[in-house]
């Protein structure tokens, strides 16, 4: 009786550590999609940006202040139609238009809300402040789930997840690339 009392210990202690690997196993794929898809959208824009670098038109992307921040506060300006075309200007618009929604998850949606995004994203698209050939850089922050030690230097989300000093929830992915002739 007591060897059965035994093995039935030991095998729930096996049992129970099974189910904590497939938590922190699901956990940490999770965390992979959440960093496939930031590293996807900022490649994206930066194409985008690419595409659209005729003479100053990268200026739209980064204002004079050479950084462009957006979060849930602070998105960017809606869409316009470019039905009939676009200038660079309106291109620009609606290329940071489309990539906040998609960092929202605006092509996934369950039962009216987005689901394909980050969660609490925010993006920040830095460059020459008149938009010349240059350095830029996207970098998109986002809380993940469990909190880990954060030495990035970045500033993009710096604090807007957990306190400034940790950023053990902010995750940031950053690319950056030289545009120009």
């Amino acid at each position: 009786m007591v060897e059965v009392l035994i093995s039935v210990l030991v095998f729930s202690i096996g049992v129970l550590g099974i189910a904590a690997l497939q938590l922190k196993a699901k956990q940490s794929g999770y965390e992979a999609v959440q960093r496939t898809i930031a590293s996807s959208l900022a490649a994206e824009l930066l194409e985008r940006m690419r595409l659209n670098s005729s003479g100053t038109a990268l200026v739209n992307y980064v204002p004079n202040s050479g950084t462009q921040t957006f979060n849930s506060s602070s998105s960017p300006a809606t869409a316009p139609d470019c039905s009939s075309g676009c200038d660079p200007s309106q291109v620009a618009a609606l290329d940071l238009r489309n990539f906040w929604d998609a960092l929202n998850g605006a092509s996934e949606t369950r039962d009216g809300n987005q689901t394909g995004g980050l969660f609490d994203p925010t993006a920040c698209i830095s460059g020459p402040n008149d938009g010349s050939p240059g350095t830029y850089t996207v970098t998109i922050a986002w809380r993940g789930q469990a909190d880990l030690t954060n030495a990035n230097a970045s500033t993009c989300g710096n604090g807007r997840y957990d306190s400034a000093s940790a950023n053990g929830y902010r995750r940031i992915l950053s690319i950056t690339t030289w545009i120009g002739p």
